[in-house]
């Protein structure tokens, strides 16, 4: 018989051994089979692993909810220490949906789960669940002490206190409450103090709006909403109606480095643009005063001492400037003398403002292009 099983696998078809484990890695297919493991796996490792989920399953196959709860509260406990707090909570989360009617241990397993919850930054949960657990159990003192650190965490002051007290009925000489309230306490001052300075810069800054608002409109200053601006207006058209349209219009809503402003002596600064479409170029004064002329900024923007890199020709000097602001409404280019203030400018009804800056568009009579440009609105 020896003979013939001989024979017998002598005719079998050769095949490499596909399914053991590999001699270069052995000891790693050793250690991580279920029954050779010599420390206990992550849940990780159990949920990548079919024969560990199924021996996991086995242990919680348990008819007492109670003795399963129990089970999950310790694997949350083994987890937590490892600081695996998603797994840790997940493993409470399973004790709790035991439902058991051991309300101290459910107690335990929220207060647990609110302690994962807190070291992964879910501070809200982290509360959610500790409040969940003083219902449960209301002498909880590891669910108050939770609760105080949540509201502490979230700037909830006066929330922190009242649990601080809370717990000190239960126990005036518990140390971790008591400098907890002191903390708290003195949070909520300074909390409270910063309120009053915001509720007070608020109140400047209204107020302030409030006299530009003002100062802009007895000046009758043509401001216009553009399409997107009009769309979001309690006006119909392009002419902003209430405060808050203006606001809008000003680009005073936004933080901005260049707004308009009123200056302590009633005047407004604006910040103003110049267009150079000679060579595509522009200019930005943030602050012009309104009863200062555009030739007093032209004198020293175009002094001869000083070059401006982009006028090749040397065509842009201040005997050669014109300046125009552009008719909207009937598009056109409205020439207006350099020596105006732009207080005078803007009092035309035909100057209108857009975004909050007057725009102004500079030629040079000694430059072909002046014609040109000019063309192009019907001009010469």
């Amino acid at each position: 018989m020896d003979f013939d099983l001989e024979d017998h696998l002598s005719k079998l078809e050769k095949k490499p051994y596909r399914d053991g484990w590999k001699e270069d890695g052995w000891e790693e297919d050793f250690d991580s089979t279920a029954i050779f493991m010599n420390k206990q796996p992550t849940q990780e490792e159990i949920d990548a692993s079919p024969t560990l989920s199924a021996i996991q399953a086995i242990k919680y196959q348990e008819d007492d909810p109670e003795e399963t709860a129990l089970e999950h509260k310790d694997d949350g406990n083994e987890q937590f220490k490892r600081k695996l707090y998603r797994f840790a909570i997940k493993a409470y989360t399973e004790g709790i949906r035991q439902k058991c009617s051991n309300n101290e241990l459910n107690a335990v397993l929220y207060t647990n789960r609110a302690a994962a919850h807190f070291h992964i930054g879910n501070s809200q949960s982290s509360l959610d669940d500790a409040l969940q657990g003083l219902k449960l159990k209301p002498d909880h003192m590891k669910a108050i002490v939770r609760c105080v650190d949540c509201c502490l965490k979230m700037r909830r002051f006066k929330e922190a206190i009242d649990h601080c007290d809370r717990g000190l009925q239960l126990d005036p000489n518990e140390k971790r409450l008591v400098e907890k309230r002191a903390l708290a306490t003195k949070e909520k001052k300074c909390q409270e103090r910063d309120e009053r300075k915001q509720k007070l810069q608020a109140k400047k800054l209204m107020d302030g709006r409030k006299e530009l608002l003002t100062a802009i409109r007895d000046r009758n200053v043509q401001l216009r909403q553009t399409e997107s601006e009009a769309a979001e207006s309690s006006t119909v058209g392009s002419e902003p109606g209430s405060d808050e349209d203006l606001i809008r219009c000003l680009r005073l809503d936004v933080m901005s480095e260049v707004s308009v402003s009123l200056e302590e002596s009633g005047s407004l600064c604006w910040p103003v643009r110049f267009l150079y479409p000679e060579h595509n170029q522009s200019d930005v004064i943030s602050a012009f005063e309104e009863n200062s002329r555009f030739l007093d900024h032209f004198e020293v923007m175009f002094s001869p001492e000083d070059v401006v890199p982009w006028d090749k020709a040397k065509v842009y000097s201040v005997d050669n400037l014109e300046i125009y602001f552009e008719d909207f409404d009937r598009e056109l280019l409205v020439k207006f003398d350099p020596s105006s203030t732009l207080r005078e400018v803007l009092a035309n009804m035909r100057c209108h403002v857009y975004h909050g800056q007057p725009t102004f568009v500079i030629l040079s009579r000694a430059s072909d292009f002046r014609d040109q440009y000019l063309a192009q609105y019907g001009q010469n």
